[in-house]
């Protein structure tokens, strides 16, 4: 991959990193409204606007779920594109949800997520959904790898990418709180 090459697919990197988040926190946003909550979202959160409401379990599922549901089905779609069309630039759309995922288990530690509320609610340990979940991006992501012949420098590239990006997405959020709702 050449460095013009190399530089659009970090554009494409970025159009990624910042559609997966925003239609993931989206997700959680319509079904907080959907249940009949006054909600909102950020680029990386999504919550009732009234904070002393207290959700049902069901719905804490329901609205936990509704953005790794998305995400996941992001991923499933880009895995069967790039299986029929091997369009390199559109492997950030496959990989984005793999390390996003990742890095809200590695999350949990410091307090539960999407996924690490399902578990609880659930009655499993912490990180069970979360495992479930990234194994299965990792599974797809490792597939078309495979199958497409992704060299592990593009992925170890786009994985030390993904990182910075989410990293720089989540600071944005937490120092500017761009409410979309």
């Amino acid at each position: 991959m050449n460095f013009i090459n190399l530089s659009k697919y970090i554009g494409v990197m970025i159009i990624a990193t910042f559609g997966t988040f925003f239609f993931h926190e989206m997700s959680h946003w319509i079904a907080y409204e959907l249940l009949g909550y006054d909600a909102g979202f950020t680029l990386n959160g999504a919550s009732v606007k009234d904070a002393s409401i207290t959700l049902t379990k069901a719905h804490r599922i329901i609205t936990s779920a509704s953005g790794p549901i998305f995400t996941i089905i992001q991923a499933i779609v880009f895995y069967f594109i790039l299986k029929k069309y091997e369009n390199i630039m559109l492997y950030p759309f496959l990989f984005l949800p793999f390390v996003m995922r990742l890095g809200a288990t590695w999350a949990n530690r410091f307090q539960p997520n999407d996924e690490g509320r399902i578990s609880l609610d659930l009655g499993l340990n912490l990180y069970t959904i979360s495992l479930i979940v990234v194994a299965f991006l990792l599974f797809l992501v490792f597939k078309i790898s495979k199958k497409n012949k992704l060299s592990v420098v593009l992925n170890i590239i786009t994985f030390v990418v993904s990182i910075l990006l989410i990293l720089s997405l989540a600071f944005i959020d937490s120092k500017y709180k761009i409410r979309f709702v």
